[in-house]
C-alpha cells in the first residue's frame, strides 16, 4: 500500500527575469541574505553557470522560461481578495465581525519571532537581528529594521535599515542607502517608483 501525506503549504516566492548575466549575479550578490529565504522562479536568458550558482549557493528555484505559467503580482493579488471578502459578510450577517482593524506591537519583535498579519500593523520597537515579520497591509515601524520585514501595503514607515536588516515592499527589495539614518521616513510607490519621505 502507498501512502501520501499531503499538506498544503504557503510559499514566498520572487518572479526573477534575467536580461543580462552579470546585472543578475550583482543583484543576486548584494541581495543573497534575502533571497535564501524565498523560492525564486527565474526567467529568461537562464543557463547552466547560473543554475551552478545558485546550487552552490542553496539556494530553492525552478527554471521557467518554457512554461506557461500565468503570473500574477502580490498587489494584483491582494486586488482581487477585496470582493471576496464583501461576498463573505454578506454571507455571515448572523456572526459576530471582527472589529480588529490594526495589530499593534508595544514591544521589539524578538530575534527568531515570526509575526504574519493580514492587518496593518504598527511596531513601537526594532525589529531584531532574526526576526521575521510580514504583513499584506501597511507597516510602520518606530524602530530600526534588523530582521526581515515583507510589506504588501500602500506604504512603510520605518526609522531605517541596520546592518542585518532586511526590507521587502510590494515585491522589491528595497536598497537600505536610500534611508537617512535615525529619521523617521515613509516608503510609498508612485508611477512605479519608490519613493522617500521624510515623515
Amino acid at each position: 500500500m502507498i501512502k501520501v501525506s499531503v499538506k498544503q503549504k504557503n510559499l514566498r516566492v520572487f518572479h526573477i527575469t534575467i536580461e543580462d548575466k552579470e546585472s543578475f549575479l550583482d543583484y543576486l550578490k548584494k541581495n543573497i541574505i534575502i533571497l535564501k529565504e524565498f523560492f525564486l522562479l527565474l526567467d529568461g536568458k537562464v543557463d547552466k553557470s547560473i543554475e551552478k550558482i545558485l546550487e552552490d549557493e542553496c539556494l530553492c528555484y525552478k527554471n521557467i522560461s518554457n512554461c506557461k505559467l500565468k503570473l500574477s503580482s502580490v498587489k494584483k493579488d491582494i486586488e482581487i481578495e477585496e470582493p471576496r471578502l464583501e461576498y463573505k459578510k454578506e454571507q455571515t450577517i448572523d456572526k459576530p465581525i471582527s472589529k480588529e482593524k490594526l495589530k499593534v506591537y508595544d514591544r521589539p519583535i524578538r530575534s527568531g519571532e515570526e509575526i504574519n498579519e493580514e492587518l496593518p500593523i504598527v511596531v513601537f520597537g526594532r525589529i531584531n537581528s532574526g526576526a521575521r515579520l510580514f504583513s499584506s497591509q501597511s507597516i510602520s515601524i518606530y524602530g530600526i529594521i534588523d530582521g526581515l520585514v515583507q510589506c504588501d501595503g500602500d506604504y512603510i514607515v520605518s526609522q531605517g535599515i541596520g546592518q542585518f536588516g532586511n526590507l521587502i515592499f510590494n515585491g522589491e527589495i528595497i536598497d537600505k542607502e536610500i534611508f537617512k539614518k535615525d529619521v523617521l521616513q515613509k516608503i510609498t510607490f508612485n508611477n512605479s517608483k519608490i519613493e522617500v519621505k521624510e515623515v
